[in-house]
């Protein structure tokens, strides 16, 4: 059962013709504030909810991590607040996936979710994902 329930968390979102780079920084761990630098994120798929990306960075499962995320879309930088739902280990690679579910604190956060979710979709629709964000073919 929760095998299931796991499975069915990662499915439902909408996925990119590529990734989308952004930037992820640790926010607080375990209820700590800690100042980190920035990473790049590879993002693969996403939905108003949850967000679906690929990172170089492991971060121990065992931990309350609270990240901050960044896109530059359409020259308007979009940052976002999320929580680690679960992740895909390809040790061997280097190669860390997460599942991260939005945190959505006022009409604002919503508004630029809104707007991210809106403008990626709808480029990458049209196949002009490039034109409006920083793409990449592979995980650098």
């Amino acid at each position: 059962m929760g095998d299931e329930k796991n499975r069915l968390m990662w499915l439902g979102l909408y996925r990119t013709r590529h990734f989308v780079v952004g930037g992820m920084t640790i926010l607080q761990v375990n209820g700590r504030e800690v100042a980190t630098g920035s990473t790049k994120v590879y993002m693969e798929e996403l939905n108003m909810e949850k967000l679906r990306f690929i990172s170089r960075v492991q971060i121990p499962e065992d931990s309350k991590v609270l990240l901050g995320l960044s896109f530059m879309v359409a020259d308007q930088l979009l940052q976002f607040k999320a929580n680690i739902l679960g992740v895909q280990a390809n040790v061997k690679k280097r190669r860390y996936t997460y599942l991260v579910e939005f945190i959505i604190e006022n009409d604002s956060d919503r508004q630029s979710l809104l707007t991210f979710v809106n403008k990626i979709q709808l480029a990458n629709k049209q196949k002009k994902l490039r034109s409006v964000t920083q793409i990449a073919v592979e995980v650098e």
